[in-house]
């Protein structure tokens, strides 16, 4: 009697013998890339908006800190302590001092602490640079009170000494958004959507002036 061994089939080939494992053709990879074309180019826009709104929140809320921890520096040590603002070929820099109330005046420029007329507090740097913003050319302006850009506060109720203001507009590069950081006599600080500009930074109040 004659035996016939029992051949086994490949399980990834179909009935016939043929393999039923498909790639993409080319057509098809080509569909999928125009898909995917299509879809980057209505994101692209809304991305572009992220960015921008963000420029102008993330410039004002690191300038809004450095203006309250100035106000709170004051009250903390029950002395005057005073904020310069410099404008500079290629930026522009904070610098905090505390000391008497005619003597609060300092060079943000001076980068070492010690060196004469340094912005330092407790032998340490206080300043703040454009650079050091996330995005350095946000800041359009910057308009100060007080005598050569120096504003004071009052270590009693930490108010700003003869009335003076702040504020600052950061505008983000393309123009499309804009917000204001002001400083009251108060000393609160305030961050209000600039009415300027093209469109409203959501979630920020309209600046009245």
């Amino acid at each position: 009697m004659t035996i016939f061994g029992r051949s086994r089939r490949d399980p990834l080939k179909g009935k016939n013998g043929f393999s039923t494992l498909r790639g993409f053709t080319f057509i098809e990879a080509m569909v999928v890339l125009a898909v995917l074309a299509i879809i980057a180019s209505f994101a692209l826009p809304s991305f572009r908006t992220l960015i921008e709104k963000r420029q102008v929140t993330s410039g004002s809320e690191q300038i809004g800190a450095f203006l309250s921890s100035a106000q709170l520096e004051s009250v903390k040590r029950n002395q005057f302590v005073g904020v310069r603002y410099k404008a500079y070929d290629g930026g522009w820099c904070l610098g905090m001092i505390a000391g008497d109330a005619d003597t609060v005046t300092c060079d943000c420029e001076v980068a070492t602490a010690g060196e004469a007329n340094a912005c330092e507090i407790d032998d340490t740097l206080r300043v703040f640079h454009s650079s050091n913003l996330t995005y350095p050319d946000v800041l359009d302006s910057a308009s100060f009170g007080g005598l050569d850009n120096t504003i004071v506060y009052d270590p009693v109720r930490g108010l700003l000494q003869n009335s003076e203001s702040v504020k600052m507009a950061l505008v983000s590069d393309a123009g499309s958004y804009a917000l204001d950081v002001e400083v009251s006599v108060t000393g609160r600080v305030k961050v209000c959507s600039n009415k300027t500009a093209n469109k409203d930074v959501s979630g920020y109040k309209e600046c009245s002036s």
